[in-house]
């Protein structure tokens, strides 16, 4: 930019200066706080979006040296300053915080935001600028649709997104001047959103079909496939909304920090949409399952929030409550099929999904550095090490032990042709799971087991041998 442009330089706050959205921030924030306020936040937004902005400044007061400043923008906005220009916070965020960030960061010359008259975003941001220093006379830099009418009237304009469409949107415009944002989203970003490798828990839909040996029912595995499609996007919904909830601790969390919400590549507005989308389409299709299987998905979002406002906070509801999640999902496969859960299978899987959720807790902590510091909104601290390390393994063993017990039982003979075979598996399942809490042990899981488990070839060889040898009993 050379010495003849605007002296005069406007910026936007969220998703601008900083990669997050302050109103975001203020209600997460108000939420965990005070949880029931979530009936109560709607009724100040009826009466405007204004009046909501003002009660959550009064309410929720935000760490504004931990807020996402986007060292892109930042590193420029000081060199111009350092060639005389003028800088200008112009923010639809409340007018105090815009004040605040700016006593923080000591960089604006001037500071204009919203108050509970006036909305300073869009067209009533263009009309003011305008006013203020006349059509041409500033350069602008925003990253959003609403921002349009604002480089309409500006000399220069400047984006800060990695979004294609207003990237195309604003390359016709011959007051264009690029873009700080090197990065474009992909399809990769959307996959991480909406986590799907994380659907392979959802195959646990598939193992009350798969113990009953309802191989060749058409009907029930439809049902299952339909329960599966479902599951998968009502659990997506889900992990995204976790992730808008969690997003300050993410923000601080060696591996969760580059995920696309907390890292700023993806707005919480468009997560909330996604989230809201594919909840919609995953209750649609459960209708078509059942009803009960419908009543299971509407459980286990309510549980989620349970899960994501309460139990979280609570020392070993959390992991009691992330093993019910595992269980539900095969409860689900039971009421999609009208296949009834054993009280084998329902033993099994409480002892060995509360082994993999306290191995997840157990990894977090393994990343912890400072041993004084909680667990990144947890309730824990690394000396909580041990007792997950002995929760688990004992988990571990006593669903061994279930397995065996069921290896002995009247029923494997009326379902096996050869059952002793399942003695292998009993073996192999140890061997796995040992070998799981030792990586762990030896801290290389980082934070994912899912994501271990599917790119180490030692455990996908196992979990192979262990189908190979299961379906080896049914028909040998």
């Amino acid at each position: 930019m050379n010495q003849k442009e605007a002296e005069i330089i406007c910026v936007d706050l969220d998703y601008t200066l900083i990669s997050t959205d302050i109103l975001v921030e203020q209600i997460v924030l108000y939420l965990k706080k005070k949880p029931t306020a979530i009936f109560l936040t709607p009724f100040w937004l009826l009466k405007s979006k204004q009046y909501l902005k003002e009660k959550l400044s009064e309410n929720v007061q935000l760490e504004y040296g931990e807020l996402p400043y986007r060292e892109e923008v930042l590193s420029f906005l000081k060199q111009e300053k350092e060639k005389g220009r003028r800088l200008v916070l112009v923010t639809a965020s409340n007018i105090k915080i815009a004040q605040d960030i700016n006593n923080h960061l000591k960089l604006f010359d001037e500071v204009y935001g919203s108050d509970y008259n006036f909305n300073l975003k869009g067209k009533n941001k263009a009309k003011f600028l305008e006013r203020k220093f006349g059509k041409g006379n500033f350069i602008y830099i925003g990253d959003s649709i609403a921002d349009l009418p604002i480089w309409k009237i500006a000399k220069k304009s400047i984006l800060v997104s990695n979004s294609r469409i207003i990237n195309l949107l604003l390359q016709k415009r011959k007051n264009f001047s690029g873009n700080l944002l090197n990065y474009r989203t992909k399809i990769e970003d959307f996959s991480r959103l909406i986590r799907v490798h994380q659907w392979i828990k959802n195959l646990l839909i598939f193992l009350p079909l798969l113990l009953a040996h309802e191989f060749n029912n058409i009907s029930i595995i439809g049902k299952s496939i339909l329960a599966f499609i479902s599951f998968s996007f009502v659990a997506s919904s889900v992990y995204i909304f976790n992730d808008i909830v969690d997003i300050r601790n993410d923000r601080n969390h060696p591996s969760k920090k580059h995920r696309p919400i907390p890292s700023g590549v993806t707005s919480a507005y468009t997560g909330l949409f996604v989230c809201f989308l594919l909840l919609t389409i995953g209750i649609v299709v459960a209708f078509s399952v059942s009803n009960e299987f419908t009543l299971t998905c509407i459980m286990y979002v309510l549980l989620n929030f349970v899960y994501s406002f309460f139990a979280k906070r609570i020392p070993i509801a959390d992991i009691f409550l992330l093993s019910t999640f595992y269980v539900l999902r095969i409860i689900a496969g039971s009421l999609a099929t009208g296949i009834p859960v054993s009280n084998w299978l329902l033993a099994f899987s409480i002892f060995f999904f509360l082994s993999l959720a306290t191995l997840k807790r157990y990894v977090e902590l393994n990343l912890i550095a400072n041993s004084e510091k909680n667990m990144y909104g947890r309730p824990y601290n690394i000396d909580s090490s041990n007792f997950f390390q002995i929760l688990g393994i004992n988990s571990a063993f006593a669903s061994i032990i279930v397995l065996i017990l069921y290896i002995n039982s009247e029923k494997v003979n009326t379902l096996y042709k050869s059952p002793s075979l399942l003695w292998f598996d009993a073996f192999l399942l140890l061997f796995w799971l040992a070998m799981l809490w030792n990586y762990a042990k030896n801290k290389s899981i980082d934070h994912d087991p899912i994501l271990v488990i599917l790119k180490n070839p030692t455990f996908l060889f196992t979990l192979v041998l262990m189908i190979i040898i299961w379906i080896s009993a049914i028909i040998l």
